[in-house]
Order: C-alpha cells, then sequence, then structure tokens
C-alpha cells in the first residue's frame, strides 16, 4: 500500500500544472479556472501526458546511488569502520522513492537536480537509520534485511 501511495503521489507531482490539478480526478470534464492573480488553472485532464513512473523512478536512481556513495568518505583511520557501516545499510538497495519523491518535489517548483540532491540523501540517510534501528536486539531483533544480514549482526 505505501507503494502505490508514493508512486501516484509521485506520479501527481509530475504530472500536475498546479497543486490543485493534482487532485482532479481524470474523468471530470475539462475546466479551465483563472484566479484573483489571473493565474489560469487546468485540470489534470488536461495536461496529462505520456508519463513512465518505472522510467523516472530508474532515471533518478542511478545519480541518487552515486551521491549517497559519495556522501560518505573516510577521513582517517579513525572512521574507516563506522563509514564502512554506514555503507553496508545505505548501499543495500531499495527503491529510493524518498530522495526521488524529493528530487520531483524540487523540480515542480523549478528546482534542479545539483540544488536538490543534498536534501534527497539527507531524507534516505533517515530512512536508512530508522531501519537500522528498527534492526536492533533491543527493538525488533532482525538478522536479516533484503536478504542479506544486518548492520549490527555484521558490525
Amino acid at each position: 500500500v505505501r507503494l502505490s501511495f508514493a508512486a501516484a503521489s509521485l506520479a501527481a507531482l509530475c504530472v500536475a500544472a498546479s497543486p490543485a490539478a493534482a487532485f482532479v480526478p481524470n474523468n471530470q470534464p475539462s475546466v479551465r479556472s483563472s484566479t484573483p492573480l489571473g493565474v489560469t488553472t487546468t485540470t489534470l485532464s488536461e495536461t496529462a501526458t505520456s508519463f513512465d513512473l518505472d522510467a523516472y523512478l530508474m532515471s533518478k536512481k542511478g545519480p541518487i546511488e552515486a551521491a549517497l556513495e559519495a556522501s560518505i568518505v573516510s577521513v582517517g583511520p579513525q572512521t574507516e569502520k563506522i563509514c564502512e557501516s554506514m555503507l553496508y545499510s545505505l548501499m543495500a538497495g531499495g527503491k529510493r522513492i524518498r530522495p526521488v519523491l524529493c528530487l520531483a518535489a524540487a523540480e515542480m517548483f523549478g528546482g534542479t537536480e545539483e540544488q536538490s540532491m543534498p536534501t534527497a540523501v539527507a531524507l534516505e540517510m533517515i530512512h536508512t537509520m530508522s531501519l537500522i534501528h528498527d534492526d536492533l536486539p533491543s527493538m525488533d531483533n532482525d538478522d536479516l534485511r533484503r536478504g542479506k544480514p544486518t548492520n549490527h549482526v555484521v558490525y
């Protein structure tokens, strides 16, 4: 269910001409309206284009993964083990929905991937941290995540 909601949210962000238009069902008749400031809005059915969600997700995954890997760099022997541990969990795979939604929202409002990538990486780091904590013995005490030993088991 979470993926469906995230996918629907991403599609709405990428296709909508305005935030209000994202919530208009496609089967509604097309309506143009003007706001007091003279901004013309249209319904989603007028602005909908061919959108391939899988292709969009895949096009963002590579740059996100590269930015994630580049974000964890050991600066000396004292930090090598913790950086290795962080990269182990951070690069364990996943859909990367959270950073993709961040990039899509930035694009929707005129931002660039370069501007929004640090925030996208931070979101994925926070999510990964929550998974590491959830797997700890005092929480769920899981030994595997995505078929691999969890961070506390390896490190």
